[in-house]
């Protein structure tokens, strides 16, 4: 019996992101002001670029959202960005995983030393009962993971010797 499930998170707006908005925002006004200023309409050209540059590019990066899916033992992570662009970032296979365990897990002491690629895919919440759970992947990755009881315990289903909840 296979099981599927879906979950999606919103990632939490960070400084940085607020502040790349920030001075776009000031960067795009500055340029509009310029071209009212010296009557130049190239300004307004390029005020407009400039606009379509943020709302296109950095506005959907800024913007995330990750939906975890669990479906024929794999877990498929995509990315949601400003609702409207979806990209699959990655595709875990159960068979592969070494391990799944909340990120402050002891089970994860025996991989403290080992040189892994840390892939993020948390939303970066902020509650205190609130923590990531890490896929430790063919012990060259640990992925963070922001995902609920039932989807874990789903996993643990179909791979019981290699998901904890501790």
């Amino acid at each position: 019996m296979e099981s599927y499930m879906e979950y999606m998170v919103k990632k939490e707006t960070t400084g940085k992101d607020k502040a790349v908005r920030g001075i776009c925002y000031v960067v795009i006004a500055l340029v509009v002001v310029a071209a009212l200023l010296f009557g130049m309409p190239i300004l307004f050209v390029a005020a407009l670029i400039l606009g379509m540059v943020y709302r296109y590019l950095i506005y959907p990066m800024t913007d995330l959202e990750y939906e975890y899916m669990y479906c024929d033992k794999q877990i498929t992570v995509s990315k949601i960005m400003a609702k409207e662009k979806r990209k699959d970032v990655a595709t875990y296979d159960l068979e592969k995983m070494e391990l799944l365990a909340p990120a402050n897990s002891y089970r994860l002491a025996d991989y403290k030393n080992r040189e892994m690629t840390i892939v993020d895919y948390w939303s970066l919440s902020q509650d205190e009962d609130h923590i990531p759970f890490a896929l430790i992947y063919e012990g060259k990755s640990k992925i963070l993971l922001d995902l609920p009881a039932d989807f874990v315990k789903i996993v643990q289903n179909n791979a019981p010797r290699k998901v904890f909840f501790d």
